[in-house]
């Protein structure tokens, strides 16, 4: 399901926050991300416990589906999870999270892609409730889609296309829009939350 970018069927529909800006914008709106991505079973404990409290703090607590949390996707040797920091800062003199000397870095968004190079899914994308509509979901699904693109390059581009779906909350089909996707099938109701299959074909 999606937290307003987050994810969903069961593999977590998009949730990034209503209003989310895209990609464009200056240094000074918008904090330094930090970007990493490995499959779950690469990841040390200090990555793996961020990453399911953030989602579950989103999916569990926030938009309150009961849905798993955790699922055989996760741990997938195809899944790659797409991980998001930046740094805490130290006060409100840094409400966008610039860097505080020798200060950790913060996993505040995440989402992961799997399936087939021609059958590509994105899911369980969501951003930490206090750092919505600073840019960082976009720059999330940015870093998902150039995951996507990597791996439908072994693709025989004569034979075979390569698609890319997620399930949006209806709400913020505008977000995905931005990046291509369009919507596919009948809207559907998912954990009491309307949503709608979007596809990308790259």
């Amino acid at each position: 399901m999606t937290s307003t970018p987050s994810s969903a069927s069961g593999s977590g529909s998009p949730s990034v926050g209503s209003g989310s800006p895209s990609a464009a914008g200056s240094s000074a709106e918008f904090p330094a991300v930090h970007f990493t991505g490995r499959a779950l079973l690469a990841m040390p404990a200090q990555q793996l416990h961020p990453l399911y409290k953030l989602r579950v703090d989103v999916f569990v607590h926030e938009q309150q589906t009961p849905f798993a949390e955790i699922d055989d996707i996760d741990p997938h040797p195809n899944t790659h999870h797409v991980l998001a920091y930046i740094h805490p800062g130290s006060g409100p003199e840094y409400p966008f999270g610039q860097p505080d000397p020798g200060s950790p870095l913060r996993l505040v968004g995440t989402a992961r892609v799997y399936g087939k190079p021609d059958d590509q899914h994105i899911g369980r994308m969501c951003v930490a409730k206090d750092v919505r509509g600073r840019g960082i979901a976009a720059q999330i699904m940015e870093q998902a889609l150039e995951v996507c693109k990597g791996r439908a390059a072994a693709l025989d581009p004569t034979t075979q296309v390569a698609r890319v779906s997620l399930n949006a909350q209806e709400q913020v089909q505008g977000f995905y829009a931005k990046f291509g996707f369009k919507p596919v099938g009948d809207p559907f109701d998912e954990e009491g939350i309307p949503h709608v299959t979007m596809e990308l074909e790259l």
